[in-house]
């Protein structure tokens, strides 16, 4: 079955990297993935989308189709009001709530989570650069796309090696909000 799923948010925050680690799980997997990035020229602070094509079969055509999103991230308010007009009814939007507000309507539209992502990999974590890891693990966690086992494995596989245990605490940090948000 095809899943499709949108990060967003601005340059260096990570979202390209989520979306990289999130489809080679699934190749890893057995499946077949697909990530289409989209972001601006300038190298920090630009909108920035990511959109990842998950499937057991081939995957024979390389776009988000409007309307099928089923899950989107964001992180940055621009980014959101740019790229959440293409998600299907009822997806699920997780939002830092530090940085995107989100609208009645869209509220009415969509099951949305406000999570303070950055502010947890800083201060939880202890390290802001994990908001990727952090942000990625709540979203598997509540898609169930993919197991947290294949995609945890993935990320130790994919960070670099200085950075594997502070990368796995965010990890564990991510499912443990997760789990939370799904059990309210």
């Amino acid at each position: 079955m095809r899943r499709e799923l949108r990060f967003t948010g601005a340059g260096g925050q990570g979202v390209l990297t989520a979306g990289a680690i999130l489809a080679q799980a699934k190749i890893n997997d057995g499946g077949f993935s697909i990530k289409a990035s989209t972001y601006s020229s300038q190298v920090r602070g630009g909108p920035t989308k990511v959109d990842i094509l998950l499937d057991e079969s081939e995957i024979l055509f390389p776009y988000a189709i409007d309307g099928q999103i089923e899950f989107m991230l964001s992180t940055a308010q621009q980014s959101f009001n740019m790229y959440k007009s293409e998600l299907a009814p009822n997806a699920i939007i997780v939002v830092d709530s530090h940085l995107v507000e989100v609208s009645d309507e869209d509220r009415a539209k969509y099951t949305v989570y406000d999570v303070p992502i950055i502010y947890t990999a800083k201060n939880v974590v202890g390290n802001v650069v994990t908001q990727s890891v952090v942000a990625l693990a709540i979203t598997v966690e509540l898609t169930k796309v993919l197991s947290n086992e294949v995609v945890y494995e993935t990320m130790v596989n994919s960070v670099p090696p200085k950075s594997v245990e502070v990368n796995k605490k965010a990890y564990d940090v991510g499912v443990e909000i997760a789990k939370k948000l799904l059990a309210k």
